[in-house]
């Protein structure tokens, strides 16, 4: 077969109908593809009441995050503004996969009351895993952000920002 014949036959094939067949399969697969959502998974709400304290070691607002011997996490939030010992702390978790975000929940309790400065939650929802958290104060607009890896004896310290 001479080389023109063969340079006939491959220039022939882009005006062929098949040809464009697959092409269109093809866009359409990628644009398919690109359309996917993401493989993060569903979110999960948690809801933990925290207990309140008088005696905290820190007075900077901060948090603290520890990992229990049985692979609970114990959060402490040092530096509580505007919270009586008669009012109440809580978080709200929100896991997306191994990201997690912390929305802290105050109320401030009656103006007579003692002033709490310090608050512990234990959060017993997660795996042996390394999370991304993200923690925020909205009624303080404080927030930090760290990654933790649950497993018994890990620390990590936190101011708020």
């Amino acid at each position: 077969m001479a080389p023109g014949c063969f340079i006939w036959m491959m220039t022939g094939i882009f005006s062929s109908i098949e040809f464009y067949v697959i092409m269109v399969f093809l866009a359409a697969a990628v644009v398919g593809l690109a359309a996917m959502p993401s493989r993060r998974g569903a979110a999960r709400t948690f809801l933990y009441a925290g207990c309140l304290y008088d005696n905290a070691p820190m007075s900077e607002p901060g948090i603290v995050a520890v990992v229990e011997a049985d692979g609970t996490l114990s959060l402490y939030r040092f530096g509580l503004e505007g919270v009586g010992m008669d009012g109440a702390f809580s978080l709200a978790l929100t896991i997306i996969g191994f990201d997690i975000t912390i929305e802290e929940r105050l109320t401030a309790g009656p103006a007579s009351a003692q002033r709490a400065t310090m608050a512990r939650v234990s959060i017993d929802c997660l795996g042996a895993e390394r999370y991304h958290f993200n923690f925020r104060s909205e009624a303080t607009g404080r927030s930090a952000a760290f990654s933790l890896n649950i497993k018994p004896g890990n620390r990590i310290e936190r101011r708020l920002n």
